[in-house]
C-alpha cells in the first residue's frame, strides 16, 4: 500500500501520509498538537524505509542566450598610412677636424729610436715622426749635451720649439757622428737618420732611447719674430 501511495504522491506526500497515519493510530489530533518525539522517530523510520533511492541526475538544460555587450563597441578596421613628412633643413657645416698630416704649430710629438749590430763600420737609427714637420731638420740636439734646447727627461721630454731632441736610454760600443741626416720631400720633413760608429768594430754595438720634436710658432710679419704663443 505504501508503495502505491509513494508512486502517486512522491516522497514528500508519503511522509505526510505516514505522519497522518501515525497520528491517527496514536489517537492524537495531528493539527492540534503535532507529534511526540517517539512519533517523529517512527515517521522518520517508516519514511526512510519506503522513500527509495535517489534517481539519476537529469540532463543539463540548454545554454542561455549571451547577454548584451558592454559600452565598448566592436574593433574598427586599420586606417590608411599617413603621408611622409617634409625633409628637414640641412645643418651648418662643423669646424674642420684636427690635422692628420702635419704637426701643428707649438705642438710636440715623440717616439722611440734604436739600433743593434756587430761587425759593421757604421750603424743607422731611423726616426720617422707620424706627423710631418716643416722647420729645418738640421736642428737636432742631444739632451745630455744641450739642456737649453732639450729639456725634460726621457720619461717627459720637453724640447724647445723648432728643435728635435734625442734622449738616450742605453748605449754600448756606439758613438754618434755628425748631425742627423734629413729625409724630406719638398718642404716637408719625413724623418731623420742618425749615424753611429762602433768603438771596437768586432764587438756588438747598440743604442736606444726617445726622440721628441716641437713645432715652432708662426713668424709675426711686423716684428719678423716667432710668436710667443700659438
Amino acid at each position: 500500500m505504501l508503495k502505491r501511495i509513494h508512486n502517486r504522491l512522491g516522497t514528500a506526500g508519503l511522509v505526510v501520509a505516514v505522519v497522518a497515519l501515525v497520528a491517527a493510530v496514536a489517537g492524537t489530533a495531528f493539527a492540534a498538537g503535532g507529534l511526540t518525539k517517539q512519533q517523529e522517530k517512527q515517521v522518520k523510520k517508516i519514511a526512510k524505509k519506503y522513500a527509495g533511492k535517489q534517481g539519476p541526475q537529469g540532463a543539463p538544460g540548454p545554454a542561455g542566450a549571451q547577454g548584451p555587450k558592454g559600452d565598448q563597441g566592436p574593433k574598427g578596421d586599420q586606417g590608411p598610412k599617413g603621408d611622409n613628412g617634409e625633409r628637414g633643413l640641412r645643418g651648418e657645416a662643423g669646424p674642420a677636424g684636427p690635422t692628420e698630416t702635419e704637426l701643428p704649430p707649438g705642438k710636440t710629438e715623440a717616439g722611440v729610436w734604436s739600433f743593434r749590430g756587430i761587425g759593421q763600420a757604421q750603424y743607422y737609427a731611423n726616426i720617422a715622426p707620424p706627423l710631418r714637420v716643416t722647420f729645418p731638420p738640421s736642428l737636432v740636439g742631444n739632451a745630455a749635451n744641450d739642456p737649453e734646447h732639450c729639456g725634460g727627461t726621457i720619461a717627459e721630454p720637453a724640447p724647445a720649439r723648432g728643435w728635435m731632441c734625442l734622449y738616450r736610454n742605453e748605449t754600448e760600443n756606439a758613438v754618434r757622428t755628425g748631425d742627423a741626416l734629413p729625409v724630406a720631400v719638398g718642404e716637408h720633413g719625413l724623418g731623420y737618420v742618425l749615424v753611429f760608429e762602433p768603438g771596437v768594430a768586432a764587438e756588438e754595438s747598440w743604442a736606444n732611447g726617445v726622440w721628441a720634436v716641437a713645432a715652432p710658432c708662426p713668424i709675426d710679419p711686423e716684428t719678423e719674430l716667432e710668436l710667443e704663443e700659438c
